[in-house]
């Protein structure tokens, strides 16, 4: 696959179905891994880096889920390129970012990559839709069985497995869920969520993981504590905060609706943001995000007529800038192109109403 084909590709993980799909986006496993007796990417040499990428590259390549699978070689990939695969979550901006041999291997359908030579060795990764953390974590774990019949891993007994960052020593699972919370944003409790899963042992951080910031009010919930702890554990506990956080979106949702002055004001806002999308000649990606996600809010809250979850879910990831390059012809700008085809896309729509009234109690 070359980049020009992903980008027109569908996003298999953004068919998120059933009652959670108003907040939750989808479900992932991560694993990291490191080869015995070799430094760590950050304290390997320039040689030792390439023949870790090789063997890495050559054993995923053996494994049932990678059957004509691609090989992503950053070190040749183009900037848009890279960019293209952070935005589709098959990689990271650490990666895109880093210098020497990495890359990673992604399989034919985009359900399962490997990342190599990021901050370990290896990252094996599964991204399922919807709420369905045992599905992503069994695919994950299919992948990492099968290299341990062609790598060693560095492990200590007592331990778990060793990797470069402590937090991740033991298991070396990172599980996540990507939710959207605008309605916990728009009354300024995120903050609240943050304690909350913090005394159960998450994190909650921007869309695309660590050192992201949150778009179109997207976050990644995910867990914090890898040691001591089993992968089924982990996975149960994180449910439980996910639903947890839905109560807390719905709660806050008859908030706003039981107050004339926040529902006016939500009015508002929606009803502003239907006019920018309809409307607007230039649009940077934040910009046309937070709007989508108004319009998502309004779905959610059955506010007239509309794009479906689903639509809407890809437009927030089919507009972002590595996607947009790719449909660009000529030298229109990027932020014009964006808006050019929201107002296509929202004209199909007659404008709903945005009285919330007849949702109060």
């Amino acid at each position: 696959m070359t980049g020009s084909e992903i980008a027109v590709r569908p996003i298999p993980w953004l068919d998120a179905s059933g009652p959670e799909a108003e907040v939750v986006v989808s479900s992932r496993a991560r694993l990291a891994r490191n080869l015995q007796d070799v430094p760590f990417p950050h304290r390997a040499d320039s040689l030792q880096s390439e023949r870790v990428f090789e063997r890495v590259v050559a054993a995923v390549q053996t494994t049932p889920a990678f059957r004509d699978s691609t090989v992503f070689d950053f070190e040749l990939l183009p900037e848009r390129d890279r960019s293209l695969l952070v935005e589709r979550r098959l990689a990271t901006p650490r990666l895109a970012k880093g210098s020497g041999a990495r890359g990673v291997v992604v399989s034919r359908d985009e359900s399962v990559a490997v990342l190599v030579n990021e901050e370990d060795h290896v990252r094996i990764q599964s991204i399922v839709p919807g709420l369905n953390l045992p599905s992503a974590l069994a695919a994950a774990v299919d992948v990492d069985r099968a290299l341990e019949g062609e790598l060693e891993f560095a492990a200590d007994r007592r331990l778990g497995y060793r990797t470069a960052c402590p937090t991740n020593v033991g298991t070396g699972l990172r599980l996540s869920v990507q939710v959207h919370l605008p309605l916990l944003v728009w009354i300024g409790e995120v903050k609240r969520v943050h304690r909350a899963v913090a005394e159960m042992g998450m994190v909650l951080r921007g869309w695309l993981g660590e050192g992201s910031r949150a778009q179109g009010d997207l976050y990644q919930l995910s867990n914090q504590r890898t040691l001591g702890v089993t992968e089924e554990e982990c996975a149960k506990l994180l449910e439980r905060v996910v639903r947890r956080s839905l109560e807390l979106q719905r709660d806050a949702r008859d908030r706003i609706l039981a107050t004339d002055g926040r529902r006016a004001r939500l009015e508002d806002r929606l009803a502003r943001s239907w006019a920018i999308l309809r409307s607007a000649r230039l649009l940077s990606d934040e910009e046309a995000a937070a709007c989508l996600s108004d319009v998502w809010s309004a779905r959610v809250l059955g506010v007239g007529p509309g794009p479906t979850l689903e639509a809407l879910r890809r437009l927030l990831v089919g507009l972002q800038p590595a996607h947009l390059a790719y449909a660009t012809e000529g030298d229109e700008p990027l932020d014009g192109v964006r808006a050019r085809r929201l107002r296509e896309f929202f004209a199909e729509f007659p404008e709903p109403g945005t009285d919330l009234a007849h949702l109060r109690g």
